[in-house]
């Protein structure tokens, strides 16, 4: 793959995850964060692509990239970690071999629409497991910080030690 081509697919994919961040109301000091985050995904995933790794690796690659922008900077600046990773996942969803899949299944070759609906839930399942894992990654090392609980678990924890529910 080109230098050129390789930063149209980044512009294209920055585009892409411009529009939907703005589609999902991201506030707009925020917008060009989103998108670099789902260019630089889509980026690594075409590049690994172009050196021969099957899309399911690349795509997981690409979206542990989108993850750990979207985590690093969520905690930058303070915002909902869903802003970033949502949209910025949003160019490497599976939406080519998933509308495949129907027009298969509509001229009735079975055995190919099930390959390639296979290969779009492979897809699907390499981007809930990259943002997983960057999830691990960047929270790896994090305590628990009992005063100031941050989720349900966590309350529920305190009011097990303490015997008592905490007031917020």
């Amino acid at each position: 793959m080109s230098t050129l081509a390789l930063i149209e697919q980044g512009f294209w994919a920055f585009v892409a995850t411009l529009g939907f961040a703005v589609l999902f109301n991201v506030p707009t000091r925020m917008l060009l964060v989103c998108g670099v985050a789902g260019a630089l995904g889509h980026m690594w995933k075409r590049v690994l692509m172009a050196h021969g790794i099957d899309v399911v690796t690349s795509t997981f690659v690409g979206a542990m990239v989108v993850g750990l922008v979207g985590y690093t900077q969520a905690r930058f600046f303070h915002m909902p970690r869903l802003i970033f990773t949502v949209t910025g996942i949003i160019p490497m969803v599976p939406g080519v071999p998933a509308f495949e899949t129907m027009v298969y299944f509509m001229r009735d070759d079975i055995s190919t629409g099930l390959e390639t609906l296979v290969r779009a839930g492979l897809i699907g399942g390499a981007i809930a497991v990259g943002l997983v894992t960057a999830r691990l990654l960047v929270s790896f090392g994090d305590r628990d910080n009992m005063e100031h609980p941050r989720g349900l678990w966590q309350r529920s924890m305190l009011q097990m030690h303490t015997g008592h529910a905490r007031e917020d």
